[in-house]
């Protein structure tokens, strides 16, 4: 048998084994794959989840049809109630005399203030100014016509001595303001002694000048008897 029979006879069958044994290999390569994939698949760790944080809408704790509360508004005062304010009556020499609501620890210098100021022919220095303002008190403001044209001068004083008014002072016609005099010059009236006298000055200061000669019966140790004897001596 010749070299090219051989081959002519054998080649053939060795070309199909060759393209089968191609076919074996390739097949076992994809069963190999397949199996490394699903391999992998089963021991791959399950897929982590994210957790969503849920935040808490901020709810209103009023109940329904309330309003939310708001900054406070400090309540209105009402006058001639209100421990916070004082109502006093202001008359005499001033633009406009009324009925005036201050707060409370106001001085007579700002109801004259309150009432529109002073007229010219106002005389404020017969008024105590600083003295501090009492709830329904009247202030009595005097004008020109309210003061005497010279002052009179007065009786002897406890030391005998005659002491004389000062103008637009401590006395009108004769007669002793309570509103102005001072401690020396209350001394003079009789019955009236050192601490009397500053009894008197320390109820005006605390309650306001005096409206009238009869408002001397509150002051402590001025009897109807005293006040008898003083009441054609003295005015507001």
């Amino acid at each position: 048998m010749g070299r090219h029979d051989f081959f002519s006879r054998y080649a053939p069958r060795a070309s199909r084994l060759r393209f089968a044994v191609s076919r074996v290999a390739v097949l076992v390569l994809v069963l190999v794959v397949l199996a490394w994939i699903g391999l992998s698949i089963l021991l791959a760790p399950p897929p982590t989840t994210t957790q969503l944080q849920t935040v808490p809408l901020v709810s209103d704790p009023s109940p329904p049809g309330t309003a939310a509360p708001g900054p406070s508004a400090a309540p209105s005062a009402d006058p001639g109630s209100s421990a916070g304010a004082v109502t006093v009556h202001v008359v005499g020499a001033v633009k406009r005399p009324g009925v005036y609501t201050l707060p409370a620890g106001s001085r007579i210098a700002d109801a004259l203030e309150a009432a529109g100021g002073l007229r010219r022919s106002a005389r404020p220095e017969l008024l105590n100014l600083a003295a501090r303002l009492a709830d329904g008190q009247q202030i009595v403001l005097p004008g020109a016509s309210d003061a005497p044209a010279a002052a009179v001068p007065s009786a002897a004083g406890p030391s005998g001595g005659a002491s004389s008014g000062t103008p637009g002072g401590a006395q009108h016609g004769g007669k002793i303001s309570l509103n102005s005099a001072d401690a020396q010059q209350l001394q003079e009236l009789p019955g009236i002694g050192p601490a009397l006298a500053q009894r008197i000055i320390d109820f005006r200061e605390a309650n306001g000048p005096f409206a009238s000669v009869e408002e001397l019966d509150a002051v402590s140790g001025i009897g109807p008897a005293v006040l008898g004897n003083l009441r054609e001596l003295v005015q507001p």
